[in-house]
């Protein structure tokens, strides 16, 4: 399943949204039942579904057999644990974190592809990306002026690059919640602090 995972990989999204595109098109003008289940489905989102799972899997993989070789793993299997508990309990937990923080980083990335997608007209129907096709010729405005008409293509411009921060940011703090050695941590300090004496007591 790797070594698919590894073929998926040497073929870009753009050239499958293309792919799939011109599939939909030909398919579409051949058989009306065709041409009124694609007109549901987006080429984009169905390309993204198609080419975007190989990077969780290989993340998901290598972490699998990290964890396989950990101290808690083997004694779990020592202490006569089956395989589905084991797997239940320590290896899905522990490995489900990482993708979940990977997905949301590439959250902002995904909706930055369909806006690119969208500007050039290739397809995705990105509203941010219409803006910004819309008013690409009021970038530069009469007599070179590169700010005069600013409200056609700065607001589109920042919402999408604070919208890719701000899912950058929430990955991040996903990888503080979701880490195990963050959480050892946090408790290990919430249990210094109780035992810690009050400042300024009287003797």
């Amino acid at each position: 399943m790797i070594r698919v995972a590894d073929a998926f990989l040497a073929f870009p999204p753009i050239a499958g949204v293309v792919l799939l595109q011109q599939l939909f098109v030909t398919m579409g003008n051949n058989d009306s039942y065709y041409k009124s289940l694609f007109d549901q489905v987006s080429p984009l989102m169905l390309s993204l579904i198609i080419l975007s799972w190989m990077p969780y899997a290989r993340l998901v993989h290598s972490i699998v057999l990290t964890l396989k070789q950990t101290e808690f793993v083997q004694a779990a299997r020592a202490l006569g644990g089956s395989s589905v508990w084991i797997i239940r309990n320590h290896i899905l937990r522990n490995s489900t974190g990482p993708a979940i923080v990977l997905a949301a980083r590439d959250v902002g990335g995904v909706v930055l592809l369909q806006a690119t997608l969208t500007f050039i007209q290739i397809g995705g129907g990105s509203v941010w990306g219409e803006m910004l096709a819309q008013g690409r010729s009021w970038v530069i405005g009469p007599g070179g002026s590169l700010f005069r008409y600013w409200w056609v293509f700065l607001p589109p411009t920042l919402a999408v690059m604070f919208f890719g921060i701000a899912w950058n940011m929430f990955g991040d703090s996903l990888n503080d919640i979701l880490e195990p050695g963050s959480q050892i941590v946090h408790s290990g300090r919430k249990k210094k602090e109780k035992t810690s004496p009050a400042v300024g007591g009287v003797i």
